[in-house]
This record gives structure tokens, sequence and C-alpha cells, in this order.
């Protein structure tokens, strides 16, 4: 609503022609790029001296009669009062709520009275605008400059009635996640930046600290908003466990996502090949959200993301301050776009559909990925669906796992002639009976063949 309407932070402020004397018109009121002017006494002169034409004045069966409705219709939803109401308009129903929230930091027990009034809390413990505690050198502001070092892109917005560095949203692109082997020689060697033109230092665990440290932002209307987007490169090596545990924070479900992107999704985790390797690890941290995860950085989906101070206790009652989180879809990509007539977010959406139609067209895209795919790792895949889907995986498995056995079996009994006699009608009948089997019981059946085999052999 009211994003977009703001200036970047790289750019020169244009507020003093606002106050101008040479300005044909004074503001009365001022919101994010909107302005109610009055008008000075010689253009009053000249707006009543100029002839004009009413509505009233034009016949109701003229042509222009409906085409200056139609027009003043549309308009109606654009006046500044409209958009100031918009605009304040507390929409975090439209919102998913994080589950994990961050202790911010523990509280006295006199501070339970202020339970309602959180964000005052805060002008208690800290210095204004500071929403996070630590060493008092180190700001947001270190934390960003630390991350636009290594492969971080920001960007602020700031109303043009508000100052320089009060900013109404801001942009986090991140392009680059460096592993802990990539750091140096230590975890604690240190790189340097300039900050105000004097020389820090950080480590790696700085950089880790940053990630979490730089979003902690908010205006004094607390209406600060976050546009945060993961580069699909990033997804071409390992993802750090930190980065992981950030996510369980930061990072957005499938929940926010609307109906096209979300049957997407239920196609890609499907077919997925990276999942496919994923689930051949013999350890998967966050395995309920990994394949969520996967998904949003792969195709670099952005989201909008905010936060708020609660008040609350710890499991042991001790009063302290949390952070709770929030994240939203980009409504934009589902705006059309008034010049090509196609969502905003129609060229994602592309990109998705010919990444599932090239991975459906991949051989061998089945959930047994090869001969040396344990039960475990089935398993794991499967847990991740629901109780229909998860049904759906398993018959599909068992008949992956009887079409294997069939092959093999049929190889042997080609390969070893001594086969051929007794013991190949035997098998060939015992075959016989699986395929006629239902999938439950085909395991079983199988595991009785196998038996038959190795006393044969």
């Amino acid at each position: 609503r009211g994003r977009g309407r703001g200036r970047s932070s790289s750019v020169v402020s244009s507020r003093s022609s606002y106050g101008s004397s040479s300005s044909s018109s004074t503001p009365i009121i001022q919101r994010g790029g909107m302005s109610l002017v009055k008008l000075n006494s010689k253009m009053q002169e000249k707006a009543s001296s100029s002839s004009s034409i009413h509505l009233e004045d034009i016949p109701e069966n003229n042509p222009l009669y409906a085409q200056l409705q139609e027009f003043i219709t549309q308009k109606q939803s654009n006046t500044f009062a409209t958009i100031a109401r918009e605009d304040t308009t507390d929409d975090m129903k439209t919102y998913e709520k994080v589950e994990k929230r961050e202790i911010i930091f523990l509280l006295e027990n006199s501070d339970i009275q202020r339970r309602e009034e959180p964000w005052k809390i805060f002008q208690r413990y800290l210095l204004n605008g500071l929403y996070f505690p630590g060493e008092s050198y180190k700001t947001r502001k270190y934390y960003e400059t630390l991350l636009i070092s290594t492969g971080v892109e920001f960007q602020h917005f700031s109303g043009y009635n508000t100052g320089e560095n009060v900013y109404n949203f801001s942009k986090m692109i991140v392009k680059q996640i460096i592993h802990i082997e990539d750091w140096g020689i230590s975890s604690m060697t240190e790189r340097q930046i300039s900050l105000n033109n004097v020389k820090m230092n950080f480590t790696y665990w700085d950089y880790i600290q940053a990630f979490d440290k730089v979003l902690c932002y908010n205006n004094e209307r607390h209406k600060h908003t976050w546009f945060i987007k993961i580069c699909a490169k990033i997804f071409a090596n390992p993802m750090p466990n930190w980065f992981l545990n950030w996510w369980s924070y930061h990072g957005p479900t499938i929940k926010i996502l609307p109906a096209p992107f979300l049957n997407l999704y239920k196609e890609w985790v499907k077919i997925s090949p990276d999942l496919n390797k994923l689930y051949q690890q013999d350890h998967i941290p966050y395995l309920q959200q990994i394949e969520q995860i996967c998904f949003f950085i792969e195709f670099s989906i952005p989201w909008i993301h905010k936060w708020i101070p609660e008040v609350d206790f710890t499991e042991e009652q001790i009063p302290c301050l949390y952070r709770t989180f929030y994240n939203n879809f980009w409504d934009k990509l589902m705006k059309k776009d008034p010049q090509t007539k196609t969502i905003y977010g129609q060229e994602l959406l592309d990109q998705i559909t010919a990444a599932v139609k090239e991975y459906k067209s991949i051989p061998n895209k089945g959930i047994m990925t090869n001969d040396s795919t344990s039960v475990k790792h089935i398993a794991r895949r499967i847990s991740n669906h629901d109780e229909e889907e998860q049904n759906r995986m398993i018959l599909d498995y068992l008949e992956e796992v009887k079409r294997s056995l069939l092959s093999n079996l049929n190889h042997y009994a080609k390969s070893d002639s001594s086969m051929h006699s007794e013991a190949s009608e035997d098998i060939m009948q015992e075959a016989q009976q699986i395929e006629d089997e239902e999938p439950a019981d085909t395991l079983k059946r199988a595991e009785e063949l196998l038996a038959k085999l190795k006393e044969k052999a």
C-alpha cells in the first residue's frame, strides 16, 4: 500500500522543494508520497477566473457523461483519504506467524506491568532506536556493512515526510553464503570493514550473527517491513546448518504461497532431482521444512518479513521480551501489469513450470533413485507428506520394488543354466504369484522368494 511511494536511501531527498517560497502550493498534510495542498491566493484567482466544465452541465445522454462518471469512480480509490486509511490498516491477519520466536533479553518482575507496552521496554533497557543488546559498537549498521562486504545487497526506502535514515521498508538480497571451510584458517580469522571511516574487524561468528541482527530495525510507527530474497545460485552448494536455523526464524513456509505457486510446488516436490540426492544423506537437519526451503531458494521466491516484540514468560516463568516474526507473500507478483496484461509473477511461474517439465523428462524419477536406496531414506522422504500422499508413495515404492525384483530374477534365471530346469519353473511360478499379490504383501512374498533362492544356490 504505502510501499513503492517512498524514496531509496541512495536518492537525494527532494523534501526541500515542498517548503520553497517559489512553490505554487503549500502542503498542509503529507503522508508518504501524497500531499494535500492549499492553493495560494494567486492560484485561486487564476482557477476561479478560468473557464471550467462541471459534470452537471453535461447531459446524461451525452457519451462524455458516462466516461467522466467512470473516471471519477476509478479515481475515488486513489484519494488521499483512502490511501491514508489503507496505510494505517493493520494487515497482520494476512501474515503467517512463525512458530519459533527469539528471546531478546530477560526482564525483571517490575516489567510485567508493562506487558502491553513492549516497545517502551526497549526504551527502558536500550538506547532509542536500538532493538537488540550487545556490544555498543556493534550496531545494526555495523552488521549491515559486514554483510555488504560478504555478498548481501541492501536497499532502504524512506517516505518523503520522514528523515533520511528513517525507513518505511527495506530490501535484503542474499547473493552469497560463506561456509566455515571457506572463511580461512580459523573461524576466528578476522576480516575488516570500514564504518564511518573507522576500520573494524569481524570474525565468522559475527558474520553468522549479522543475518539476525541486521533485521532488527523498525521505525517510530513500528510498521517497517523487509523484502527478502535468496538468490538461486546459493542452492548449488550445501546450505550451512546455521543458515537453516536462521530460516526457522525468518524464512517462510508454503502456507504463504498463492494457488498458482502452491500447485507447482506440489508437482515439483515429487520429482525434484535435488531432493532425491538430498534424501540419500545419512542425516538431514530441519527435515520437516527442508523441501520448502529448497523450493523458495531454487526459484528465488521473495517474501515480506516483519517482527514485533512481545512480553511473555520462559518455561521457568521468568518474564522476558520476545521477538515474534511474521512472513507474507510478496503480493505484487499476483497483480496485473497494466502494459502486458499479465501478472508480474508470470515469468517466475513460467520458470518453475519449465523446471517441472524438465524434471518429469528425467528417467528413473521414481522413489527408488538407485539400487542402494535404503528403506530409511525412503521413509525419510515419504514422512514429509500428508497421509493421502504417503499412502500413494508407499504403493508406488512397493510397485518399484516388485519391478526391480522381477527384473533381477529374470536376469539371474537366464545367466545360470543350472536353474533353467526345475528351479527356473519354481522361480517364475513364484514371480507370477508376486505379480498377482496386493502391494501390501509384496515385500513378504519377496523375502520368501529370496530365501528359496538362497537354499537352491
